[in-house]
């Protein structure tokens, strides 16, 4: 059965709405932890608390407790009525981690199951409980060229290892953040009121219409992570140093689909340009993802397309949450920033006859492998 009549409308809430206690009621008796601290983390459109066990109140249900607490996930109430994608997310995360990818792990709750349907506040949600994976994430490290292009490195290698998972809860799934969803953002655009932005997103919905969709065909797909962003990669410092940072590992798997790997290479590229504000940094990441993985040319044409698409679903969908939302803070910081100055860059990007256009980020990534 497909969800795409599930996309989501103008209008429609479906956050959770809980407050503390709740939480630490739902915690006690899904998974018999009591919370001796609890802490809201980010969430677009779910609910994510860190929780961090009372030792002194045993729990004989875990019997190895996450030394590092626990990551409670509240879903929205649209994802939440399709099991099957819950399903495939608690699976790509124990598939991942016995293929050496750092991430989270799923616990079983007190029935024996990875995630239970939970009546909250009126509204159908599903709850898991994850172990917390400590790190830093990479939005709260120095920036360097090369981790930019060890992220490239560990994507390519990411989406290598996802070419041998499958779940069928995926094949049909479509929710409004995918990219294949571009079409869509016409019933949201309605909330730019700039009318200068409003005609650039225009432009390149259009542009993703002609240019992407009757080309969709020819482009490998499998199952992609869907959003890899600079709050869901974890790094670590390498050893003897306290400024020089490695990946380590990846969170949220909230947006998994059966897509396009130039999906995912876009997504990540868009994320990073967006953190330095300069597009030329996409070319780090491409360099390391194609030292991985290959990229062929009819799909390296699509990238800026793309990676626009990708700003404008950002910048759509953020000011249209915090129309509903004024205070969720995962859209108030890096995209509203940056987004549209970044999206203008790429779209008039206009280089002197000295200088390197900075989205020919096949030039940029090669200029970066052969000084490496």
């Amino acid at each position: 059965m497909t969800d795409k009549i599930n996309l989501l409308e103008p209008g429609k809430v479906i956050k959770p709405i809980i407050d503390h206690d709740g939480v630490k009621l739902l915690v006690e008796r899904l998974y018999g932890i009591s919370a001796l601290e609890l802490i809201e983390l980010n969430g677009y459109d779910d609910k994510n608390y860190k929780i961090v066990e009372d030792p002194n109140v045993k729990n004989p249900l875990i019997t190895n407790p996450s030394p590092h607490g626990y990551v409670l996930k509240i879903m929205n109430s649209m994802d939440s009525q399709n099991v099957d994608v819950v399903e495939a997310q608690n699976e790509i995360m124990n598939f991942l981690a016995t293929r050496s990818v750092t991430c989270p792990k799923p616990v079983r709750n007190v029935y024996g199951h990875l995630h239970s349907i939970e009546n909250i506040n009126g509204k159908q949600h599903a709850v898991r409980l994850l172990e917390y994976v400590p790190g830093e994430l990479l939005k709260n490290v120095p920036l360097s060229a090369a981790l930019f292009y060890q992220l490239g490195e560990f994507v390519a290698n990411l989406d290598n290892k996802l070419q041998n998972f499958n779940h069928s809860g995926l094949v049909s799934r479509e929710h409004i953040w995918m990219l294949t969803t571009v079409p869509h953002l016409d019933k949201f655009k309605y909330v730019i009121k700039d009318s200068e932005k409003l005609d650039l997103a225009e432009e390149v919905i259009e542009e993703y219409k002609y240019a992407v969709v009757p080309r969709l065909d020819e482009l490998e797909k499998g199952v992609i992570h869907g959003d890899v962003n600079e709050m869901n990669i974890l790094v670590s410092p390498k050893p003897g140093s306290q400024s020089d940072y490695r990946i380590t590992g990846i969170l949220d798997f909230g947006d998994i689909q059966y897509s396009y790997y130039v999906f995912e290479l876009a997504i990540t590229m868009t994320y990073v340009m967006l953190i330095t504000g300069d597009p030329r940094s996409g070319g780090l990441v491409l360099a390391g993802y194609t030292v991985n993985r290959l990229l062929p040319d009819h799909e390296y044409r699509l990238l800026k397309t793309l990676i626009s698409s990708r700003l404008v679903q950002s910048l759509i969908l953020g000011a249209y949450t915090l129309e509903q939302d004024p205070q969720n803070t995962y859209v108030t910081s890096t995209e509203k920033a940056k987004g549209w100055e970044l999206l203008k860059k790429i779209r008039k990007s206009k280089p002197s006859a000295d200088e390197t256009d900075p989205t020919d980020w096949k030039t940029i990534a090669n200029e970066y492998l052969t000084k490496s």
